[in-house]
């Protein structure tokens, strides 16, 4: 979903080099990313009483268990990825409240691991013992920069992400002809969503993404320094 210019888009035939180095600095943010955000959908359905994901194995740290193979490979191309699709059973939960909190907890575990990652990386940036373009300090900074865009995009309500699921827990009874609508619409909205993200740089001279992760990293990090050649 990041559509920044044509650099980006053809890096991999313009600058291959560039490309494998950020798919090796990738490897290690998509699966502490991804693992880290499932785990905790499928941990708190647990603990609210849905056992479907532990029958799924998804209480598990490996994580064949968590990445979906278009979404890892996604990763590698847009900067941002996406896990297997958790299975729930709400009518297993304990509270009509409890579906809500197990979509929110994805984001929101995404958001603390990138704080947790933002701890050392702001030492290093600010102690300017390592230099921005040194290995630990990318390693660390692409971790951050993939967790903060996981936490975010998946908060935004449109269909397929987080955000919508959280929402339709809490709201699809009452408003269950507009979820409908929404739900028959999905690709509609999605492609709208695309042409939006593509042609956004045009317009507003930044991609969306940018703009959604520049606040975050200003205020864990103290700038909206972003990884090399991200």
């Amino acid at each position: 979903m990041v559509f920044a210019d044509t650099y980006r888009h053809s890096m991999l035939l313009t600058n291959p080099l560039q490309f494998v180095i950020n798919a090796i600095y990738l490897l290690p943010a998509l699966v502490v990313g991804i693992v880290g955000h499932e785990l905790a959908h499928a941990a708190v359905a647990v603990a609210r009483g849905d056992q479907t994901p532990r029958l799924d194995g998804r209480l598990s740290i490996s994580p064949r268990q968590h990445l979906d193979p278009l979404g890892t490979i996604a990763a590698f191309f847009i900067y941002f990825g996406w896990g297997k699709p958790i299975r729930l059973n709400p009518y297993r939960m304990r509270t009509a409240w409890d579906p809500a909190l197990v979509w929110l907890a994805g984001p929101l575990a995404s958001f603390l691991i990138a704080i947790a990652i933002s701890i050392p990386l702001k030492l290093l940036l600010t102690s300017g013992v390592l230099g921005l373009e040194s290995p630990p300090v990318q390693l660390l900074l692409v971790a951050f920069y993939f967790n903060v865009l996981l936490a975010v995009v998946n908060i935004i309500p449109i269909p397929g992400l987080d955000g919508y699921h959280f929402l339709g827990a809490l709201l699809r009874r009452r408003f269950s002809k507009l979820f409908f609508q929404l739900d028959s619409n999905r690709q509609v909205i999605l492609l709208a969503v695309i042409v939006v993200l593509i042609f956004a740089p045009l317009l507003l001279g930044a991609t969306v993404l940018d703009y959604l992760y520049a606040p975050v990293a200003q205020l864990l990090l103290g700038s909206g320094v972003r990884p090399i050649g991200f």
